[in-house]
């Protein structure tokens, strides 16, 4: 935890998905920073794409500033984000774009935007019943539940879930959120070993 409250500016270069974002300050520092109180759906879920470009378009290549309120047992700075006046951890929630993270929320009012959000069927919220699963949810559902692919190989759902896919050089890139942060290319005469254990990296959503 983080006593005593920390602020950075710096220009977004990146965002993986709706509540996370890659930045570099401007002594060169570089940081990632997972926006507190709120939590989107995962990019393999329903809403999941959405709300990573709904976070790209208020922040991509813009000045943000960064009030750290804590930080992550992976390393990743938690707290609010600002573009001017803008309060970006809020507006995710207003516009229906993100779920109130309730256990480890800081900002008791989000919860009055969710619900007026919900009701006006705003982004996820428009979403059917069934596809309105908490990302907390989705994650405990795929969580270490593994299948095997090839001998030798295992192909652990959860974490391809959280992949993001590119076509590049007639392979893939990927770029893997959350939990870690790894990215890697997958050669395309390696693609074949993917399809055996029954993940299609093209039906992934693509990044560029």
């Amino acid at each position: 935890m983080v006593g005593r409250k920390k602020l950075l500016e710096a220009k977004v270069v990146h965002v993986p998905d709706g509540d996370t974002l890659k930045a570099n300050c401007n002594d060169g520092l570089s940081v990632v920073v997972r926006l507190c109180s709120i939590d989107t759906p995962e990019q393999a879920q329903p809403y999941g794409p959405e709300a990573r470009e709904a976070l790209a378009a208020m922040v991509l290549n813009k000045t943000v500033r960064i009030e750290q309120t804590a930080q992550d047992r992976y390393g990743r700075i938690v707290g609010r984000v600002f573009r001017g006046r803008t309060f970006v951890n809020e507006e995710m929630v207003r516009h229906g774009h993100a779920w109130v993270y309730h256990d480890y929320s800081r900002e008791p009012e989000f919860a009055q935007l969710e619900e007026r959000a919900r009701k006006a069927r705003q982004g996820l919220w428009a979403l059917p019943k069934s596809k309105r699963v908490p990302p907390w949810e989705w994650r405990k559902l795929w969580k270490g539940k593994a299948r095997p692919a090839r001998k030798g190989w295992r192909i652990w759902p959860w974490v391809v879930a959280t992949l993001l896919a590119a076509a590049l050089a007639g392979g893939a890139y990927l770029w893997m959120t959350g939990r870690l942060d790894i990215s890697w290319l997958v050669p395309s005469s390696l693609l074949r070993f993917w399809s055996a254990g029954q993940v299609h990296l093209p039906a992934l959503p693509a990044v560029c």
